[in-house]
């Protein structure tokens, strides 16, 4: 073999082998460089929550915000509480995917107009449930509630006579429905410039802390009943509509009408009668949607199961302390007869 043959015998495996180091470090870079605009990192300062984080770095994504925030609670579980999306850790590091809508116009000809389609987006997660819930869907598809369900505008919610569930909004407000309750969700959003939070309790029992939604004079925030409807503006207050029979450890009341108590904030109650003021520890009651609003006492078991009563120790046991008695004032009786 020439020495020319020789060399190019030698060369040929060097040059192979730099190509495919050359392609692998193209893919690295480029798996780099992809990587580090594709994602961002922040540390999670007190009192921040997911929901003012994603409305700040996602602002332009009004519509995936719901989606955005599951996937950051995937992401990083080490963040939250029990992978929920209203309870995150201050200090810890999270990552936060980019997003792009993946909706995209359908090229169009003519005087014909894009379709594009638009998938529910849910506003709200079960976080806590007892007994049967379900929910049945604007097209009448019903499905049962469980631990981590996922509620869409539109829902109609229903809790059997010893149900229970909790729900978690997409603002960070807590909705309890009790037991043998009806409830719908009309409308729920995030919106710059103004949201809005419309829930109609159709009959039953609920509790509500509000989130987000209503601190501000531009929201929109209404529960409507089939008797009045109140609004709200950032506070925590139970309803209570057409449920005369207490269940799940409530009292039975004497009015099959609108009872509202406050319990921290103020709310507003309007009928078509008046409008009326209720503030931090007051209760009012409605008839019905033709009577007047009347200030009531808040009593314990109208809007929560009622407190039980405890037994004193010395009550259980009196009545063994008076059989001695009894005995000796016998035997005295006796003496005296002798």
């Amino acid at each position: 073999m020439s020495s020319m043959s020789l060399f190019r015998f030698k060369l040929l495996p060097m040059l192979v082998l730099a190509c495919l180091l050359l392609s692998f470090s193209a893919h690295v870079f480029a798996q780099a460089s992809k990587f580090n605009t594709e994602k961002r990192y922040l540390y999670v300062q007190p009192g921040q929550s997911i929901f003012s984080i994603v409305q700040v770095l996602y602002a332009d994504q009004q519509k995936h915000w719901p989606e955005i925030i599951r996937k950051i609670v995937r992401t990083n579980p080490h963040a939250f509480v029990g992978a929920d999306s209203t309870k995150i850790l201050p200090g810890e590091r999270i990552e936060l995917p980019a997003y792009t809508s993946s909706i995209r116009p359908t090229p169009t000809s003519g005087n014909s107009k894009a379709v594009v389609y638009k998938g529910p987006s849910a506003v709200g997660q079960v976080i806590k449930v007892r007994g049967r819930a379900f929910a049945l869907s604007e097209e009448l598809k019903s499905r049962d509630l469980v631990l981590g369900s996922e509620v869409f505008v539109g829902d109609r919610i229903f809790t059997g006579v010893e149900g229970f569930i909790r729900l978690s909004m997409i603002d960070d407000a807590k909705i309890d429905l009790r037991c043998n309750s009806e409830m719908r969700i009309e409308d729920y959003q995030l919106l710059r410039g103004g949201n809005r939070s419309v829930l109609r309790l159709i009959k039953g029992s609920v509790k509500k802390i509000t989130g987000s939604i209503g601190k501000v004079a531009e929201d929109i925030y209404e529960m409507h009943t089939p008797v009045a409807t109140v609004g709200v503006r950032g506070t925590e207050y139970a309803i209570r509509v057409l449920q005369s029979h207490g269940c799940d450890g409530s009292l039975d009341v004497n009015s099959d009408g609108l009872f509202v108590k406050v319990s921290k904030g103020a709310i507003d109650i309007k009928s078509d009668q008046q409008k009326v003021a209720l503030n931090s520890g007051q209760a009012a009651h409605v008839a019905d949607d033709s009577s007047q609003i009347k200030a009531i006492e808040a009593r314990d078991g109208v809007f929560e199961e009622a407190p039980k009563e405890k037994k004193s120790f010395l009550g259980s046991i009196s009545w063994l302390l008076l059989v001695p008695v009894l005995l000796l004032l016998r035997r005295v009786k006796g003496h005296v007869r002798s």
